[in-house]
């Protein structure tokens, strides 16, 4: 049964590189001056008979892992169900995710209506790939050890919890951090693209934003949250510049990371972006930061960080079983801090981006969805002070999450003065749109 999950799982990942390989080759597919491209007939066929393959493999592979894991302790019919059922909306999901995403992002003389269905499609994947994975993991929660697997260290082997490992070493926390900015960055360069027609823009802001940021968060964490520690408790031998870039064993704060890297970003816009005006610039960028903390807080999930208070298994009814069970930390079930704001963090950017940003039309006047996010993030860490363990609690986090609410609604405010300057006098229309003198 190992065998046939480990062939499954292989199978599943070779397809899906090959479907990605063919979605890609649809996009270039086409010839400059062509009619709109509508995709049918084989390859039509191609690509959803690889969406059910995909789909399939992954069932197979899930299911294997689940008999494994059950092999001593018995199985239960709901917990099979769970597995079979999760594992292929996860598969489905995912691969039909990616493909309507490159699809319509990316393939722009797409058919009008095939290019409707990829518009809905692909969010629509996305909240059922994280829809999969949770039906998934609760066939097989009560049959895994934790803490969970964090990562893996070439001298010591699997890594779990908040262990840091010897050696050189790869955790989950900084390959989902990657993964959070690569995507900030695809959806960015995107929507940049779809203005100027080039790609490319923004390579070096997102370098730049991105070192930043990582910078600030370790700043923010060293002298603002744990400044005694870092000034006079730190480790015998361990020099201040040295522990000040020590990231590699933790100790990161989201709010000195997004507030650097923002700052780092604008000031590079300004001085060597002139052209792009900047508060187009931070509309489409600054609300993505959003996306990458949802999938960065998951890092802490496996390294068992960010949780609050004491509380019962029985008053975690909303979270995970795998959840619940990875927040038993000595022996006492704790509140899910970082569920809590990954949610509130994913929830929150498709309210910037989508209710805020179009359907309520509050988009008029540029830089209203960057301020938008200073405000909501602010709201954010505001709520998750409520439920922080007493032993981690900063009273300065309350300032700087009212900080950032107050801040916001300023920076709000002073983009729609300068929207009515700028349009009264007659620099710009209603939308922030550049007006050309005739």
């Amino acid at each position: 049964m190992k065998i046939l999950g480990i062939i499954s799982i292989v199978a599943a990942l070779a397809c899906l590189g090959y479907f990605i390989y063919r979605v890609v080759n649809v996009i270039k597919g086409h010839v400059i001056g062509e009619e709109k491209h509508k995709i049918e007939g084989k390859e039509k066929k191609e690509l959803l008979y690889l969406v059910g393959i995909i789909s399939g493999l992954f069932m197979v592979a899930c299911l294997s892992l689940y008999f494994v894991l059950t092999k001593d302790d018995g199985s239960k019919w709901y917990e099979v169900i769970f597995t079979i059922l999760g594992s292929l909306i996860f598969g489905c999901a995912l691969s039909a995710g990616i493909g309507a995403f490159s699809l319509y992002y990316y393939k722009l003389d797409l058919d009008e209506k095939q290019r409707d269905v990829c518009r809905y499609v692909w969010p629509i994947a996305l909240a059922l790939v994280f829809i999969g994975l949770w039906v998934f993991t609760e066939g097989i929660a009560n049959h895994i050890i934790y803490p969970l697997v964090s990562g893996v260290s070439f001298s010591n082997g699997w890594i779990r919890g908040g262990y840091p490992g010897d050696g050189f070493k790869i955790k989950f926390y900084g390959l989902l951090i990657v993964s959070g900015a690569l995507l900030c960055y695809a959806i960015t360069d995107h929507m940049t693209y779809k203005k100027f027609k080039k790609h490319g823009l923004i390579d070096t802001l997102f370098l730049v934003a991105f070192i930043f940021g990582i910078l600030g968060a370790r700043l923010w964490y060293c002298i603002v949250l744990e400044p005694e520690y870092y000034f006079t408790n730190r480790p015998a031998g361990v020099g201040p510049f040295y522990f000040l870039f020590g990231i590699v064993d933790g100790g990161l704060a989201v709010q000195g990371g997004a507030i650097l890297g923002i700052a780092a970003g604008v000031t590079y816009m300004l001085l060597f972006r002139k052209y792009i005006d900047v508060r187009f610039m931070m509309d489409v960028a600054i609300p993505t930061i959003l996306l990458a903390q949802c999938i960065g807080r998951w890092g802490n999930f496996f390294n068992q960080e960010v949780y609050g208070a004491v509380t019962t298994r029985e008053a975690l009814w909303f979270v995970p079983t795998i959840v619940k069970n990875n927040m038993k930390i000595s022996g006492e079930y704790r509140i899910p801090l970082f569920y809590i704001e990954a949610m509130m963090n994913l929830g929150g950017y498709f309210i910037i981006r989508y209710l805020l940003g179009k359907v309520c039309k509050f988009h008029v006047g540029l830089g209203y969805q960057a301020a938008s996010y200073i405000v909501w993030y602010g709201m954010v860490r505001a709520i998750l002070e409520l439920f922080r363990d007493p032993e981690f609690m900063y009273k300065q986090s309350w300032y700087i999450a009212f900080g950032m609410i107050g801040g916001g609604l300023l920076l709000m405010l002073a983009f729609f003065l300068i929207h009515k300057m700028r349009m009264d006098k007659g620099l710009e229309d209603k939308f922030g749109e550049k007006v050309e003198k005739v």
